[in-house]
């Protein structure tokens, strides 16, 4: 079995920006075990020069075609859960058709398919409040269950990796007491020896095995961590490396990738957006800051994220501009602290806006666990009003910034967890539940929630959700590397398998 460690940025409508310039195509057939044809296996074309690769799904003769391709050799998989990977290395476009006949997984290679959710069901709690508290304070950075989180192999390991994990100090002190022993309990070999035989979910079909999706590696193998991402008006890609303190930008259409490392002083850029000026804002968490990056000059103009004269914020998370708001200003989340900030482009002014607390919540709830943690942030189309979450503080709130104080007003969800929120077109706020593996619709107007569960929504922890321009609200799969897409108005659920294992995307693409 050929193992293939991708670093990539999942961009589903990249493609179409960049133009349909190449015109190769790979086309071929698949089949079972028994010389059935068989439709859902993703077929992926790796294109090594340009780090880049596009997949597609057979369809049910089948049969599969990649077109848009240079006229290079390609390495080229077909994957299936419940079968093993195959191969077809060094494969030129137009030379003939590939045949794969695939095999069904057996032993650790079947068990090594099992998705991160179904991993993290085999950890056992004596109720649901326990779970949704670990999922809380122990999913918020990478997957639970997966190979690589199983690596640790004495408790002393599991130990070190806990206390890492609850920096925050917020699991319950009951959980601290015998999270180890669960987790040897659940991850240790001869535990896994005992788990039952994985059963792989059905292959994509419809709408699902239509799909097409172009990736690119970014970075550096296993150094590389990247985080948020933004198309610009030159059509170039711009990505934040958190952990190398840069902007690296993707040509889509020739692969180049460039890096601009922030000034000494700045760390952990975390998200960023282009600005009604034309140039991207970054967050940059580490060191308290805001970025501006010129797209003319590559130069950063580099602020505090606080209120004068603060020389730094605590924690600046998600930010968003409005296009419709003529100052074109700022709004930014920060995380370690209860506020909110907006910051003028051209004078560099900051305004902060301290949040409710808790017992100023809408049908508040007992409180707030340990940490606040202001998270995501949108601006309603609608009213300009400002949308933020609470992630710790369970709780969403607007900020009318038409007011002198901002007008705040905040609704606790009936769910644990709400995150990266977005608004769509007629206002209404999407919000989605981490902790509890839902998401939820929230009407200004009414004040109501209507809330969705995702399938096996037990064991799922969805990161962030998008709004399309036609309605359609894209959800992380952040536990079973998938996008979830759903139609507000038929209620159906689509599920878009990725080619990348533990993937954990971080936004959810317009399509």
């Amino acid at each position: 079995m050929k193992n293939t460690l991708l670093i990539a940025v999942l961009a589903a409508s990249i493609l179409a920006a960049a133009g349909d310039i190449y015109a190769e195509t790979i086309s071929g057939t698949v089949s079972g075990p028994a010389g059935k044809p068989i439709g859902g296996v993703m077929i992926s074309a790796f294109d090594k020069g340009h780090r880049k690769f596009v997949s597609v799904f057979s369809q049910g003769d089948g049969s599969f075609v990649i077109d848009g391709l240079r006229n290079v050799k390609h390495d080229v998989r077909a994957r299936l859960m419940g079968f093993d990977d195959e191969w077809s290395d060094g494969k030129k476009p137009g030379t003939g058709s590939l045949e794969f006949k695939l095999k069904a997984a057996t032993g650790d290679d079947l068990q090594d398919q099992r998705p991160a959710s179904s991993g993290f069901s085999m950890l056992k709690f004596d109720n649901q409040r326990d779970k949704l508290n670990f999922k809380m304070m122990c999913s918020y950075c990478h997957q639970v269950g997966t190979v690589g989180f199983r690596t640790p192999e004495q408790p002393v390991d599991w130990e070190t990796m806990v206390r890492r994990m609850d920096g925050f100090g917020g699991l319950y002190r009951h959980t601290q007491k015998t999270i180890v022993k669960r987790l040897l309990g659940a991850y240790k070999d001869d535990a896994i020896r005992k788990w039952p035989v994985f059963v792989p979910p059905p292959a994509p079909a419809g709408l699902a095995a239509k799909a097409r999706i172009t990736a690119w590696e970014l970075g550096k193998k296993l150094e590389s961590s990247f985080h948020d991402l933004e198309l610009g008006p030159d059509g170039l890609v711009y990505a934040v490396n958190i952990s190398k303190h840069r902007i690296v930008t993707l040509d889509p259409a020739t692969g180049e990738q460039l890096a601009y490392q922030l000034p000494r002083g700045s760390y952990g850029p975390h998200s960023i957006e282009l600005a009604n000026d034309g140039h991207m804002w970054l967050t940059i968490c580490a060191s308290g800051q805001m970025a501006k990056f010129d797209l003319n000059t590559k130069k950063y103009t580099i602020c505090s994220s606080a209120e004068a004269p603060a020389k730094r914020g605590s924690y600046p998370h998600t930010l968003r501009i409005n296009p419709k708001d003529p100052e074109g200003l700022i709004w930014y989340t920060d995380a370690g602290r209860n506020s909110c900030f907006s910051l003028h482009p051209v004078t560099l002014k900051v305004k902060e806006y301290h949040l409710l607390k808790a017992h100023q919540a809408v049908a508040a709830g007992k409180g707030e666990s340990r940490g606040i943690t202001p998270y995501g942030l949108d601006f309603s189309p609608v009213d300009g009003t400002i949308w933020y979450s609470k992630l710790n503080g369970n709780r969403i709130g607007r900020i009318d910034p038409r007011t002198p104080n901002g007008d705040i007003k905040e609704w606790n969800p009936p769910f644990r967890g709400p995150r990266r929120l977005h608004l769509d077109q007629n206002g209404i706020v999407w919000v989605p539940g981490f902790a509890s593996g839902v998401f939820g619709k929230f009407d200004p107007k009414t004040e109501k929630w209507t809330v969705y569960d995702l399938p096996d929504a037990e064991n799922q922890i969805p990161y962030a959700l998008n709004v399309d321009p036609g309605g359609n609200v894209w959800i992380c799969g952040t536990g079973n590397d998938t996008l979830n897409r759903f139609n507000p108005k038929t209620e159906r659920f689509v599920e878009f398998r990725l080619p990348t294992r533990s993937s954990r995307p971080p936004l959810a693409p317009p399509p």
